[in-house]
């Protein structure tokens, strides 16, 4: 017999994407390349010359730019007060719910350059060696305090107490 127990209604804390700092290499590649192409195909006189450069300018914007942008764009995080969403993909969706109830360990790491960027990784633990990470968040301290306040909420949560040791709650 399942009793269904009358909680909060899910609301969404945050929804967050990547930092946007893994495209600053890809957009100094975009100014070089434009400003490459504009300087070469003027120069040069031979047609084919000027379509190979204007050619390798292409595959540059798309290779060197678009590509990590659209990667970076089909990152999505969401937080509720229930669980964490990982979304990512565009043509072929991934998506990874993590509930708050299963998460043992809220912990960050931050390489010197994110610590420059103000960015950093959250590692959610699960246990049995599975995590889901937080990878380029703004604000990782930030972050991390919310969800562990989060994790710990659904931990004080009666009804997940129940869920865990197989008590069913009284009518």
């Amino acid at each position: 017999m399942v009793v269904v127990t009358e909680r909060e209604p899910e609301v969404i804390v945050a929804e967050l994407r990547p930092s946007a700092g893994v495209l600053v290499v890809p957009s100094l590649l975009l100014i070089a390349a434009a400003a490459a192409v504009g300087y070469f195909a003027f120069r040069l006189e031979v047609p084919w010359q000027r379509w190979g450069v204007i050619g390798g300018g292409v595959l540059v914007f798309l290779f060197g730019f678009l590509l990590p942008l659209w990667a970076w764009a089909a990152r999505r995080i969401t937080i509720t007060t229930r669980r964490t969403v990982l979304r990512r993909g565009m043509f072929a969706h991934h998506r990874r719910e993590v509930l708050h109830s299963r998460v043992l360990e809220v912990a960050l790491h931050r390489s010197a350059a994110q610590r420059i960027a103000g960015s950093g990784d959250v590692r959610l633990e699960l246990g049995q060696g599975q995590s889901a990470v937080l990878r380029g968040v703004r604000s990782p301290r930030l972050v991390q305090a919310a969800l562990s306040d989060l994790v710990d909420a659904q931990r004080d949560d009666p009804a997940f107490r129940r869920l865990g040791t197989g008590e069913v709650p009284p009518l």
